[in-house]
């Protein structure tokens, strides 16, 4: 009996030596899982954030879309009327001027030319007669052999032969004029920009053949809003064409309708444009770009840099030699592209964070990279 109390009292202390060591071993495992401290403790990188310059502002400017015009595109027509022989010019053909643009049948003009001519040959013989009858007539007067009355009859005949004579010089004239003006000639060198009669057809007086645009002289033709009128006659302008890109003209404007259009209610203005190589071809696509006098406000900087709180705008200055950014308070001005025009405690030159900006706060450490404006490696990494 005492020996199997001896037992028990054994195997009790071996069972509690057991769950000692076991809670001591489950200490030591928990206590390698906790993380080290002080210089021991792994550290975190700051983020990194792409940074770009802040550039200068252009002038706050005023863009208008058009088309390019001839300064001089004017119908062309006979300046008298028949049936249409030949047309000597098609769409797009370029003249020079004195060039055959079309021809009327000039059997009729013919006609009426020897017609005037015969009469003036008539009246030259009749004026050539009574021209010699007053000579006679003056011979005998002198003699006494006719009287007063006979000298002033043959002077009035002569008179009027002469004036017949006259008459019948300006209608033979004006024949040879009605027989010319059915050849059609280009007055300017130009390009036919609208062919308006075919042959075989009877054009009436004034009636328009075609229209010949001007090889000198383009201009840009757009509409402007009436609240912009007051500020196109006091802007330098230039003009960017679609189909040439990279390529600007300086221009002038040269027209300013006085009537807004009644639809509209925009102006019609033409811009001159200085083009000696004859680069814009009529109907391109321009547009034309206003840029007031005087210092532009504000500075530009990537759209992608404005972030806001409520309804307050911000950009992230990334000041030189800190790790740290600052917010600046803006005002956004106007978008340009994939720019923002803002007004702020701003400068040329200096840096702002242009990605990721939603990410970031006053007090976190960044690592800036800066990235030029239009660093297409560094835009396709971000993306």
């Amino acid at each position: 009996m005492h020996r199997n109390a001896s037992g028990l009292c054994a195997a009790s202390v071996r069972s509690a030596v057991r769950a000692i060591f076991s809670v001591a071993l489950l200490g030591l495992v928990v206590a390698g899982c906790q993380p080290e401290s002080g210089s021991d403790a792994q550290e975190v990188s700051p983020p990194t954030v792409w940074v770009e310059k802040v550039g200068k502002a252009r002038g706050s400017g005023l863009s208008y879309s058009g088309t390019i015009r001839a300064r001089s595109d004017a119908p062309v027509a006979f300046r008298v009327g028949g049936k249409l022989s030949r047309r000597g010019v098609d769409i797009g053909d370029r003249v020079e001027a004195g060039d055959l643009v079309a021809r009327l049948d000039a059997t009729d003009f013919d006609a009426a030319l020897h017609a005037e001519e015969a009469q003036e040959r008539a009246a030259r013989a009749e004026a050539k007669r009574t021209a010699d009858a007053l000579a006679r007539i003056e011979t005998l007067k002198a003699k006494g052999h006719v009287s007063q009355a006979s000298l002033d009859a043959a002077q009035a005949a002569a008179d009027a032969a002469a004036e017949a004579l006259k008459a019948a010089g300006e209608r033979r004239l004006l024949a040879e004029n009605q027989r010319a003006y059915t050849v059609l000639r280009a007055d300017v060198a130009g390009v036919v920009t609208a062919v308006l009669a075919e042959p075989g057809e009877v054009v009436a007086l004034g009636q328009p053949v075609v229209r010949i645009a001007a090889a000198r002289g383009r201009e840009a033709e757009v509409a402007v809003p009436e609240a912009h009128v007051a500020a196109i006659a006091q802007a330098e302008a230039h003009v960017t064409l679609w189909a040439l890109p990279g390529k600007t003209f300086s221009a002038r404007l040269r027209e300013l309708s006085p009537q807004a259009d009644q639809a509209a209610r925009t102006f019609t203005a033409r811009f001159e444009l200085e083009d000696p190589s004859g680069l814009a071809r009529l109907g391109m696509t321009a547009t034309v770009h206003l840029d007031p006098s005087g210092p532009a406000r504000g500075v530009a900087v990537p759209l992608s840099a404005v972030w806001y709180r409520g309804e307050d705008a911000f950009v992230w200055r990334a000041a030189p030699g800190d790790s740290r950014v600052k917010a600046v308070a803006v005002e956004v001005l106007r978008i340009e592209a994939a720019r923002a025009i803002v007004d702020g405690a701003l400068e040329p030159g200096v840096t702002v964070v242009s990605m990721g900006v939603h990410r970031l706060d006053a007090d976190l450490e960044v690592r800036v990279v800066e990235r030029a404006p239009a660093d297409p490696v560094l835009v396709g990494a971000l993306q």
